[in-house]
């Protein structure tokens, strides 16, 4: 009789003690799963900012963060419509949805509403020197000493010709700018002056551009960024 009761008092502490570890285990599995939870999950926000697929860097034009852009398939197929006969890190203006990496302050990762449209000086967040355009043929440069680029687009070969900025000179009250890239050169000169651009838009500086053996005559805006203005 005196060994059953032994018996029976181990055996509920036996139980007693299993019962108690299995509760703690249950409760430190559900705390991980939550601090899981919390560590994966990421706010899903609206981005606009400059994407260059080469390596697949955007440029957030809110805060000026580049980033590292994930699950860009989407965004790439874009990116080739837009601009088929790219040069390497030359940049489209998107808007898009996209989360932050927790574990990797420096990436995002796109999720969906991507709008996708060649940069421009009506999208376009870095403060240029100047945007310059011409008509018939139509034609666009874009002259930005904080993107180390003169770049001339020409719409009907879908291509830009790209030379690095070079410091203007200033004579006469006409801001030249020169570069080559060594198989092409350029040529632009600009002066304060009323040009007629489009039918409702009136510009206060003529562009006479010189590409290679080629003259384009059209007209400028100054200092130009239409958003957040990065310098």
């Amino acid at each position: 009789m005196k060994n059953s009761i032994v018996f029976s008092i181990t055996f509920l502490f036996v139980t007693a003690c299993n019962v108690s570890t299995t509760t703690e285990n249950k409760g430190s599995v559900q705390l991980d799963s939550i601090k899981i939870g919390r560590e994966t999950a990421s706010e899903i926000k609206h981005f606009q900012g400059l994407y260059r697929s080469h390596q697949s860097n955007f440029l957030d034009c809110v805060s000026g963060q580049l980033f590292v852009l994930k699950n860009t398939s989407i965004v790439d197929s874009l990116y080739n419509l837009i601009l088929p006969n790219a040069y390497t890190d030359e940049a489209i203006y998107v808007e898009m949805k996209a989360s932050t990496d927790i574990n990797d302050s420096g990436a995002l990762t796109y999720s969906d509403g991507i709008k996708a449209e060649q940069k421009n000086y009506k999208n376009n967040c870095i403060i240029s020197d100047y945007w310059c355009t011409g008509f018939e043929p139509f034609w666009v440069i874009q002259i930005s000493k904080n993107e180390d680029l003169i770049d001339f687009y020409n719409p009907m070969e879908q291509k830009t010709i790209h030379f690095v900025y070079s410091q203007p000179e200033i004579k006469n009250g006409v801001t030249t700018y020169s570069s080559t890239d060594g198989e092409n050169t350029i040529k632009i000169s600009i002066k304060e002056e009323k040009c007629n651009g489009a039918i409702d838009k009136q510009y206060d500086f003529s562009a006479k551009v010189q590409l290679n053996n080629k003259t384009y005559n059209g007209c400028a805006l100054k200092n130009y960024s239409n958003t957040a203005g990065l310098q």
